[in-house]
């Protein structure tokens, strides 16, 4: 299996690099589904991920969650395939509240208020994941403390790493059962961290890499 990274609408490049695997691809958020204005690219690629089934994408926080819901190759939020699980959605830092002065998105055109799972979904998910213990975890964000030690700690971000549902409720996953693998994309650097028996892989834009299940 092909994980590729966030690609926020770039479907000719992505389809390259879907279609040049010999197997099935999972695009791991950020696919850039549902934004006002691209409703043609959208029933382009649509209809090619119809006619292209192997090629499925989980979303990102910058996916409209009502296109995702209809689109061919969706994954469900917390879908369980063998010993891999996926999990979709995490919170915009440039989102309609963010602080005065910043870049501010737009409810409905480039926002959706339900970017991120309830906590009554994570709480359903989170006893799934207990009970399956899967091998890989596949998200669109990471655990907290992951998100500290990868981005900044290390210095690749002088700025904060802000706390958030996604983060916090993925960081009780981590404390409930270690994985082997967990990919994740949203934070645009190509990273691997390994985390006491999990090896943590943060994929970049339009970067991938290929899963031996």
């Amino acid at each position: 299996m092909r994980l590729i990274g966030d690609i926020h609408g770039n479907y000719l490049q992505y389809q390259h690099i879907a279609a040049s695997y010999d197997g099935p691809t999972v695009q791991i958020g950020d696919f850039g589904m549902g934004f006002p204005g691209r409703e043609a690219r959208d029933e382009t690629i649509m209809r090619w991920m119809t006619d292209n089934p192997q090629h499925r994408f989980i979303r990102g926080n910058h996916d409209n969650p009502a296109a995702c819901r209809k689109a061919p190759g969706w994954i469900k939020d917390g879908s369980i395939e063998g010993d891999i699980m996926f999990l979709g959605g995490a919170w915009s830092i440039d989102n309609p509240h963010a602080p005065p002065g910043w870049y501010r998105r737009t409810p409905e055109y480039d926002w959706w208020a339900e970017e991120e799972c309830s906590d009554e979904q994570f709480e359903v998910m989170l006893e799934a994941y207990k009970q399956a213990k899967p091998r890989i975890l596949i998200t669109h964000d990471c655990p907290a403390s992951i998100s500290y030690e990868m981005f900044w700690t290390s210095g690749i971000l002088k700025g904060p790493v802000y706390r958030n549902r996604t983060s916090a409720w993925l960081q009780s996953f981590y404390e409930a059962h270690q994985p082997e693998l967990w990919v994740f994309g949203h934070w645009h650097y190509t990273r691997t961290l390994q985390h006491s028996r999990t090896r943590f892989m943060c994929l970049g834009e339009l970067e991938y890499y290929d899963l031996e299940t």
